[in-house]
């Protein structure tokens, strides 16, 4: 019996050695970045946490802090349409953070910001900026966006994280915290073993694939967006998949049209600003969709609902719709992923920074012909 003992006092302490070693292995490895921000979480996978929807979820605190704040959510085409260092370097009154995660939903985008504000006090939630950037392409019901047989139907990849480290428990009733969110850098603080071990076989992964296929990751690069050009075969491809993807005939789902309005509605009244963008698509892709007309129309709903709220601004972009600037139906290469980011960083520097009513950039509505002329109200008084 003490003979048992004793073994597994020693197997314990050979674990909870090991378990030190693989922690002070991960802080070398990947040391803690300042948590001062600003944050380009697209930028998950030279990190520890290795995907963007983990690096959301584990990597939020850094917002919990009094500074003025800009934090850009979205899908993938606001990842890859917003570069996060190019409109930081133009904009010194706040700290920019993109969060944009891909193929996220309304609901999803709502999920990221409900996670920001976990962390934060009512102090720090005025200090946000949320730059929201949307297209069609997200007005996709949960249930039929997220059907994988790998996951409970309805649950994003942000839930996904959620119950994997066991930070919240499934209920009937939704994700329950487990641990509260004010303990979340001492939980991923005890998780870091594990973060470098699913590091290391990714990273062995993507060490096969190189060997089998040449490349280390599905994903395209800057420089290969930049020579792809779509055929006529890869345009329709792409109509079909998103007749597919929508679950939808010819118009996007208004309940998530729904979900939008209150979440835009529940910032404005808590004394946060919205930056509402209507992310250009190429003008084939426009063109051809039916699911154009029914987000123009909620778009136009939406202007009309919050355009004369002094915390609310929009920016269209619909003359960057060059089918060439685009590497498939939906995200802008580099060369034009300069130019949004060139442009919201104007219409966030007249908004957040200057807060100058005079310079403040004009609400838009259907196309560029359509626009209204008359500014917003933008003061510096948070809107309650």
């Amino acid at each position: 019996m003490k003979y048992i003992l004793r073994q597994s006092a020693l197997t314990l302490l050979s674990f909870a050695f090991l378990y030190v070693l693989l922690a002070g292995a991960s802080f070398l490895v990947f040391p803690d970045p300042s948590s001062a921000g600003p944050r380009d979480f697209q930028a998950a996978e030279q990190t520890l946490y290795m995907t963007v929807p983990k690096y959301v979820f584990l990597g939020r605190s850094v917002l919990a802090n009094p500074d003025q704040k800009i934090i850009l959510v979205g899908a993938s085409n606001t990842g890859v349409g917003f570069r996060q260092k190019q409109v930081q370097s133009k904009l010194g009154c706040a700290k920019v953070s993109n969060l944009a995660m891909g193929g996220a939903n309304i609901s999803e985008v709502q999920q990221v910001i409900d996670l920001v504000h976990e962390v934060q006090t009512d102090q720090e939630r005025r200090q946000n900026t949320f730059v929201m950037g949307i297209w069609f392409g997200m007005f996709i019901d949960s249930d039929v966006k997220f059907a994988d047989g790998d996951r409970h139907r309805g649950e994003t990849d942000i839930d996904i994280e959620r119950y994997r480290y066991g930070f919240y428990r499934r209920t009937p009733n939704g994700p329950v915290a487990v641990l509260p969110p004010q303990w979340l850098d001492a939980g991923v603080m005890a998780i870091r073993p594990f973060l470098l071990l699913e590091k290391a076989a990714r990273e062995a992964r993507a060490g096969v694939n190189l060997v089998m296929t040449g490349r280390t990751s599905a994903q395209r690069t800057d420089q290969e967006r930049e020579s792809v050009v779509m055929s006529d075969a890869d345009k329709q491809k792409a109509l079909e998949y998103w007749k597919e993807t929508m679950g939808r005939t010819n118009d996007i789902s208004p309940a998530q049209v729904e979900v939008l309005k209150q979440t835009i509605r529940t910032l404005l009244d808590s004394g946060e600003k919205v930056v509402l963008v209507d992310l250009p698509i190429p003008a084939w892709h426009r063109d051809a969709s039916p699911y154009e007309p029914s987000y123009r129309l909620a778009l136009k709903g939406l202007l009309r609902e919050f355009g004369d709220r002094p915390n609310f601004v929009s920016l269209s972009m619909d003359d960057l719709d060059n089918d060439l600037d685009y590497s498939d139906e939906v995200h802008a290469k580099q060369h034009l992923a300069n130019v949004w980011s060139a442009r919201l960083a104007t219409t966030l520097d007249s908004f957040v920074c200057q807060q100058n009513p005079g310079n403040a950039p004009r609400v838009t509505t259907l196309r560029s012909s359509e626009q209204v002329t008359a500014a917003p109200q933008v003061t510096a008084t948070p809107d309650n």
